[in-house]
């Protein structure tokens, strides 16, 4: 017995009958890093468990007492502090006459077992928040019987919201769709038959017969005492199929608008090109030359709007325009739009109608951008329908909002092509054939317009050849007195200025000259910053109209040495350039430079520009 008592690896404790420590094994001191038994000798054998285990330990005990086994499972340090779990046999020592007269307790250090239960319910912890967080359902299959196990969420990727009352490789098969099916059956036949993991992506229907996507993985499993099973899990990819066609579409869409820039870019160039010729060969009479200018002047006005279009709209969809919000009437703005898109109206022979409501319409906007946003509904109407068609454009006012809508009876779009709408570079879906020209940007910067104008735009069309209707929707103001932008604009005409242009581009600054000696002005004309510097003290031009991107020096710093000199510290800075940014604009201001101006510039705004200078001048 004594050796038994020694030997066993155990922690083996003989107690009185109230728990009191008479004896303990060597084996057991060790286990619990008790240096000398003394210390613990007659102490309560409860009172060393921490205070969350002691009732188990007096059960057990109990039990003992009363000629029975106690047993339990239960976490307690060491005498020096070294976190332990033990599973603990309590049993009664008898007597020659049967009676209990000592308790003797044997308790098994299980912390390895203990240690590695707990990774693995940690570890099927961490699957299952990875598994439910991810919305991944798991199945199991058991390849014999082909009988399935699988999780809600398995259940919830094929249509089941509360799961399926029952579940088979037959009812999965159904639910594939019949073009995938095939791809299916033959995934699982090469996985079962070559020993692969199972992967596939396939479309199924759902009992309310939508169709979703899903992806599932499996992989074969063995086990010695169970038949051979197949586990995996299953995702619904319905919304990442759906981004992926959806950029696809965009992606054919920005290849297509990139053919159709090339080809609208490329029209306007062979007439202008034809008509350079004619005016460089020096025979052409007068009515020639008129007529040669007159195309290259047209044609550059039509390159100059597509440019104007691809500027605008990523201007506008980065919010990267400010908008001059101002009291308007929009009945004068729809004049104002009408008056632009009248031209193309007429050329089409379209019978055009106009209803306005009675009452007042005021809103508060920017009056050239709103004018832009109905002249591209009307220009679009014009566009699309053909030759003798209708166009009608309406003004209602309800509910504290302004309605205007610009209907027609043309070509029509069918729902996909009216669900892309107003997404960038979508016109070529309507219009494959590019027989109305133009660069398919016009409905996505009249989108990003009104946006910018707490308004919404809706479009709606019954299908193919049966006309569109698109409705511009604005927050109405109270009534009151309105200002147009025109109106502010308006400026006395010019007199007579001296101008220096400086422009490293010989024809550039050459033909503006031309354009602004033919008003009257003086022109002085300098190809480079320091030349411009050089003559300014001896041209004293009450204006200088500068390109940026001179070559040895920038349009900026030519501004800042023009301002220092005394006969040009009062002279208007305006700048001429292709450079047409915010930041631009930005280093304009910084530089001392009163005007902006775009090229192609818009002669219009610049001899608004002159004209607001000249009673300074002659002041």
């Amino acid at each position: 017995m004594d050796w038994a008592f020694e030997q066993s690896p155990d922690c083996i404790k003989i107690m009185g009958l109230d728990g009191a420590l008479l004896a303990m094994n060597r084996n057991g001191m060790c286990a619990m890093e008790i240096d000398d038994f003394s210390n613990v000798l007659g102490h309560k054998w409860p009172v060393l468990w921490p205070d969350a285990t002691r009732s188990k330990v007096q059960t057990a005990m109990e039990r003992a007492l009363a000629g029975e086994e106690g047993h339990f499972n239960a976490f307690c340090p060491t005498a020096r502090g070294t976190p332990k779990w033990w599973d603990v046999l309590v049993t009664p020592i008898r007597n020659g006459d049967g009676h209990v007269e000592r308790l003797l307790a044997v308790s098994r250090d299980i912390s390895e077992v203990r240690r590695a239960v707990e990774a693995q319910l940690e570890l099927a912890a961490r699957l299952q928040f990875t598994l439910e967080a991810t919305e991944i359902g798991e199945w199991d299959l058991d390849l014999e019987s082909l009988a399935a196990t699988r999780t809600l969420r398995h259940d919830q990727c094929f249509g089941y919201p509360d799961g399926a009352s029952e579940w088979s490789v037959d009812i999965m098969l159904g639910h594939v769709h019949p073009q995938d099916r095939a791809l299916v059956e033959a995934a699982f036949h090469e996985a079962l038959k070559n020993d692969r993991p199972l992967r596939f992506e396939a479309r199924i229907i759902w009992n309310d017969n939508s169709i979703h996507w899903i992806s599932v993985h499996g992989s074969r499993y063995r086990s010695a005492d169970r038949p051979d099973r197949m586990i995996g899990i299953v995702s619904d990819i319905t919304d990442r199929m759906r981004t992926t066609e959806e950029l696809k579409e965009a992606s054919q869409r920005k290849d297509e608008f990139l053919a159709m820039l090339a080809h609208e870019l490329r029209n306007p160039l062979a007439p202008i090109s034809a008509a350079a010729q004619i005016l460089t060969l020096g025979r052409a009479d007068a009515a020639l030359t008129l007529k040669a200018g007159t195309i290259i002047d047209r044609q550059a006005r039509h390159m100059n709007r597509l440019l104007d279009d691809l500027l605008d709209v990523s201007r506008v969809t980065q919010g990267l325009v400010t908008l001059s919000m101002m009291r308007l009437d929009l009945k004068r703005v729809i004049a104002d739009a009408v008056e632009q898109a009248r031209p193309m109206i007429e050329q089409n022979q379209h019978h055009f109608s106009v209803q306005l409501d009675p009452a007042q319409a005021f809103a508060l906007g920017d009056d050239k951008r709103l004018v832009q946003v109905l002249a591209n509904l009307l220009n679009n109407a014009a566009k699309y329908t053909p030759r003798g068609g209708n166009i009608a454009l309406r003004l209602r006012c309800k509910g504290g909002f302004a309605h205007i809508s610009v209907k027609d009876d043309g070509i029509g779009m069918d729902s996909a092509t009216l669900e892309n709408a107003f997404e960038l570079f979508s016109q070529a879906a309507r219009s494959s054939d590019r027989t109305t020209g133009g660069l398919g940007l016009g409905l996505a910067l009249v989108k990003s317009l009104v946006d910018r104008h707490d308004g919404s735009v809706t479009g709606h069309s019954a299908g193919k050849g049966m006309g569109s209707e698109f409705e511009v929707r604005l927050p109405l103001l109270a009534a009151g007195p309105a200002v147009s932008n025109d109106e502010a604009a308006r400026v006395p005409a010019g007199s007579r200025l001296r101008l220096l242009i400086v422009d490293d581009n010989r024809d550039a600054a050459e033909t503006l000259g031309m354009v602004l000696g033919a008003d009257g002005h003086e022109i002085h004309i300098a190809f480079a910053g320091q030349d411009a510097i050089d003559s300014a003290a001896a041209i004293r031009p009450d204006a200088c109209l500068l390109d940026v991107g001179l070559p040895d020096m920038s349009g900026y710093e030519l501004a800042r040495r023009l301002r220092a000199l005394p006969e040009t510290r009062d002279a208007s800075m305006i700048a001429v350039t292709g450079y047409g940014s915010k930041n631009d604009r930005e280093h304009s201001v910084h530089a001392g430079i009163d005007h902006h101006l775009t090229k192609p510039v818009d002669t219009t705004l610049l001899k608004q520009a002159l004209a607001a200078i000249a009673p300074k001048v002659t002041n």
